[in-house]
This record gives C-alpha cells, sequence and structure tokens, in this order.
C-alpha cells in the first residue's frame, strides 16, 4: 500500500512541476501530500462548498465565490481524493487577493502565508485546468476520462432546461404581443452588466426575447464564435464604464476568447458566453464605484489605470479633470483614503506584476517602460511592496 502512495505521489509531483497547479492528496480524509510543499492547507475553504452534489461525484469542479476553481477527483474505491487549485481564469489582482485574505486569515503568520499563496496562484484555461484532472483521474483510476463528452452531459441538460424556459418565455410574449427588437435588447442586456446587477440579469436571462441574429459566418461553429467575440466585447466596455478596472476588464476578454476559439461544439461556445456575461456582472458589481465617489474621481482612476507605462503627475491629472491641483489631491485622498502618487505606484506594480509573469521582457525593459527613473529603484519598490525582487517573482510565478 505504502509503495502505491509513493507511486502516487512521485506522479502528482511530476504533474505539479509540468503545470504549476497546486494539488492536495488525501487518502481516508488525511492529507498525505501537498505540491508544491508551501501550499497552506484549503480543505477548510472548500468544505463548505463539498455538499452532497460533489460528494456523489468522482470528477468534478466548481468556481468559487472569489472567480478561483477547484477540482475534486476520487477514487471511492480506495477512499483517495486529489483536490486540485485553486485557479484562476484570469491574473487575480491584487484586491482580489487582499479580499480572500481578510475573509481567511486568522493569524499575522497566515495573513502571509495566504498572501505567498495566492500571488502564485498559476492562471489557466478552463480546457487546460480540466485536462489535468483528467488525467489525474488516469493516476488514481486507471482509466482515461474523455472530458469534452463528460461536460457535454451536462451542456446538453442544461440546454434543455434553457430552451424550456426559452419556449414558455416566447409563448408569454407572442401572446401579450410583447415583442422587443435587438437594439433596445441589447441595451436592456448590458445594462445589467454595467450596474453589476447580478440578480436582475439572471431574471431578465430567464423572459430572453426571440431575435434574428444576423449571420457572420457561413460556418455555424465560426458564426457562433463571432457572436461570442462581438458579445465579449460589449461586455468588457460595459463592465468598464461601470466601474471595473481597464486592465482586469481586458484580461477577462483575452482569457475567454482563448478558451471560446478551442472549443468545437456550439452549446458549449453558448455556454461559456453565458458564464463570461454573469462573470463581467459579478465583478462589476464587487468593485462597483461607491456611491459617493465622484465623477472626477472615478476618471482619475480609470487615465492612471489606461496609462501606467507613462510618467502621470498629479499636476497632468488635474490638467485633464480642469481642477486645481490642490483640490485633485485633497479630494482624491477623502473618497478613497490614499493619496494619488500611491495609488500611481501600486497600478505600475501591478502591470509589472503582470508583465513578469506573461511577457518575456527584461527587467530592465519592464521599468523603462513603467517609466521608474533607474532599474535599482524599480527593484526597491517592488521587493517593498512583494516581499520578493522582479526576478524571484517571475521565477516562482
Amino acid at each position: 500500500m505504502k509503495s502505491i502512495e509513493k507511486n502516487i505521489n512521485d506522479t502528482l509531483k511530476l504533474i505539479y512541476n509540468a503545470t504549476y497547479m497546486p494539488m492536495h492528496y488525501t487518502k481516508n480524509n488525511e492529507t498525505i501530500a501537498t505540491f508544491p510543499n508551501w501550499t497552506i492547507s484549503i480543505l477548510d475553504y472548500i468544505i463548505c462548498q463539498n455538499d452532497n452534489e460533489h460528494t456523489k461525484k468522482a470528477f468534478d469542479y466548481y468556481i468559487c465565490k472569489d472567480y478561483l476553481y477547484i477540482g475534486i477527483v476520487r477514487n471511492f474505491d480506495n477512499e483517495e481524493s486529489v483536490i486540485v487549485g485553486p485557479v484562476s481564469l484570469a491574473p487575480l489582482t491584487s484586491e482580489n487577493i487582499e479580499k480572500i485574505i481578510k475573509e481567511f486569515a486568522d493569524s499575522e503568520d497566515s495573513y502571509h502565508k495566504i498572501k505567498e499563496y495566492f500571488e502564485r496562484t498559476p492562471y489557466f484555461s478552463l480546457s487546460r485546468f480540466l485536462n489535468t484532472m483528467a488525467l489525474i483521474y488516469a493516476v488514481l483510476n486507471h482509466e482515461i476520462i474523455d472530458v469534452e463528452k463528460y461536460y457535454k452531459k451536462e451542456i446538453s441538460a442544461l440546454k434543455n432546461e434553457v430552451g424550456r424556459a426559452y419556449s414558455d418565455a416566447i409563448i408569454d410574449r407572442k401572446e401579450n404581443e410583447n415583442y422587443h427588437n435587438t437594439y433596445f435588447f441589447e441595451q436592456e442586456y448590458y445594462g445589467y452588466v454595467e450596474r453589476g446587477d447580478v440578480g436582475g440579469l439572471t431574471e431578465f436571462t430567464k423572459i430572453i426575447p426571440s431575435l434574428s441574429e444576423g449571420s457572420m459566418a457561413s460556418d455555424n461553429i465560426r458564426h457562433r464564435k463571432n457572436i461570442f467575440i462581438t458579445a465579449i466585447t460589449l461586455a468588457t466596455r460595459h463592465a468598464i464604464t461601470g466601474g471595473l478596472d481597464v486592465e482586469t476588464a481586458y484580461q477577462l476578454s483575452d482569457s475567454y476568447i482563448q478558451e471560446m476559439e478551442k472549443m468545437s461544439d456550439s452549446a458549449a461556445i453558448t455556454m461559456l458566453l453565458d458564464y463570461a456575461v454573469f462573470d463581467y456582472t459579478r465583478r462589476v458589481s464587487d468593485a462597483k464605484m461607491p456611491k459617493d465617489m465622484s465623477e472626477e474621481i472615478f476618471k482619475c482612476i480609470q487615465y492612471i489605470s489606461n496609462h501606467v507605462n507613462q510618467n502621470i503627475s498629479v499636476e497632468q491629472l488635474a490638467e485633464m479633470l480642469h481642477i486645481d491641483r490642490s483640490t485633485l489631491s485633497k479630494k482624491f485622498k477623502r473618497e478613497l483614503g490614499f493619496n494619488i502618487s500611491s495609488f500611481i505606484m501600486r497600478r505600475k506594480l501591478e502591470e509589472a506584476k503582470s508583465l513578469l509573469r506573461y511577457t518575456d521582457k527584461s527587467v530592465s525593459e519592464i521599468s523603462a517602460y513603467l517609466c521608474f527613473s533607474s532599474q535599482a529603484y524599480f527593484q526597491n519598490v517592488f521587493k517593498k511592496k512583494y516581499g520578493v525582487t522582479p526576478r524571484e517573482f517571475r521565477l516562482y510565478s
């Protein structure tokens, strides 16, 4: 038995080294190994989500409210399981991480461990995440599972359920002569995204009207993909208008489009689009501009986020907003609790993290691109903020 466990441990370690996807291997509800070894325990994190629906499945995943994916692969005969993740479909922002820390940290020590853990949380496509789980499933159960066929059943069931609701809604609309054209539908639909109104969007999707969409390609799959790209573009713009950070919005857009392009099933594409629109709406709700935030400060934040690769001064921002420097500084500090220069630095360092993780630009190139006065200064402020040098961050990301 010990040799079998060792073989599983060694195999999971190889999978981790290939993917950097966090994993917990448990047997009889006891944690046998974690990969990497610095990973904090996430068993308590998922137990509240691990309801009866999930405990009945040997291969399953779900999405936590913090936009993190958790996978569970089991061998019921040997009472073994591998908990995969948490991972994200898009890079986690410092705001996301801080929110998670506040929810789960119970001491200064756990604060730093959780911060380190989620700063290293990998960024995966849904396809890569599921196929890695399928590989682990083969290790535990000595059986190959077809991910596409496995989840196609769920997609089909969802499609039937949506179809019934759709048919009922159409009958009701025809009986009451209640029709919408595509323009007004679009305004209403994306209005929920812009307002971050998840509840309103949920209710609206139950009564989606019958619309005639133009053909965007002769091939049906390409047609669905083109519609997907158009819809994601609109959702992105409305989410930004609603207060979602520009960088986050466009990273999400790229992630969803890249994932969609790998698909060859129209139902799966439609399902991903539905999830994406709700994802944008939830994020707008979380990041919604406070009711007491002025339009000037909102514009100021958006401008800084869009121009992190430039030298930005308070004077420049004040001139753009047509108010004097002193008024802007006081207003910004009063509404947000920190000064403008601190926010500019934070956004530059967040951009630096993204460039270190997702590009091959050198540290000196990133420093110059973000307009730091010198590479040494960039390295110092980066380490002060994140506890590691830029090179160390890239190595462990």
